[in-house]
């Protein structure tokens, strides 16, 4: 299993949202933006309300590898009777 960022723009309702549902581990106002640490029962995410209402939310999001599929693909191909 592979992990990769994930991140997603979202409007200030959703933003409040989020925040309301997971633990807010810390918080800090960075000019007219406010940047949250937060842990929710997916795992940990960063949230960020920017000026304008927008906000932003970063999560570790788990990719999984096709790789087992491709396997399994091969052997069915293998197994195939040739077509002549």
């Amino acid at each position: 299993m592979k992990r990769q960022l994930g991140l997603r723009r979202v409007t200030r309702d959703d933003l409040a949202r989020h925040l309301r549902e997971a633990e807010v581990l810390a918080a800090e106002a960075i000019g007219e933006s406010s940047v949250y640490h937060c842990r929710a029962g997916a795992g940990e995410s960063v949230a960020v309300s920017l000026p304008g209402g927008a906000g932003l939310i970063v999560e570790l999001e788990v990719v999984r590898s096709p790789a087992l599929e491709r396997r399994r693909r091969k052997r069915a191909a293998a197994e195939a009777p040739p077509t002549d």
